[in-house]
């Protein structure tokens, strides 16, 4: 986990920065950064506009009453693509749109589903609150039934003269 922190905090920037710095040294300092901001813009707009097509098409499908998880998939990678795209850099914006054309969204969206089936079959997340136990244990087995040593069962049996409860 860490290293993928430390990828996405620190190495990836470092990559654009140095990008960045070989581009305006080839076209311009205010050149290079001129064209970042552009496709930054440009990205933000595109994304905004297939973000709010994409939430269009979940609504029909919601009322027409079709689960629409092919279209939850495609505003997720929208929506990071455009957080992908406003952060500067040659890299990230070449990212970003990648994720936002719908020709290359088909390969993100395959490995997004990949991870969903990973995370399905080997989730992570284990609940105990103030000592009851919760059904949902993962990266262990499930416990065993507890069992209550002081509960007690009792059938109930009613006595034919008495009154049925109303």
């Amino acid at each position: 986990m860490f290293a993928k922190i430390f990828l996405g905090f620190v190495l990836i920037p470092l990559i654009d920065l140095y990008i960045l710095v070989q581009i305006g040294s080839k076209i311009g300092t205010l050149n290079a950064i001129a064209l970042c901001l552009l496709t930054a813009f440009v990205g933000a707009a595109l994304a905004k506009s297939q973000g709010v097509a994409t939430m269009q098409k979940v609504q029909e499908n919601l009322n027409k009453g079709i689960m629409p998880a092919e279209d939850i998939l495609d505003a997720v990678l929208i929506f990071l693509a455009g957080l992908v795209l406003l952060t500067p850099g040659f890299m990230t914006d070449i990212f970003g749109l990648l994720i936002l054309f719908p020709v290359t969204r088909g390969y993100f969206k395959r490995i997004l589903r990949s991870q969903f089936e990973n995370m399905k079959n080997n989730p992570n997340i284990h609940v105990v609150h103030h000592n009851s136990e919760f059904t949902a244990w993962t990266n262990q087995e499930q416990p065993k039934r507890r069992i209550d040593h002081d509960v007690i069962d009792v059938e109930v049996e009613a006595k034919k003269e008495d009154k049925p409860l109303q």
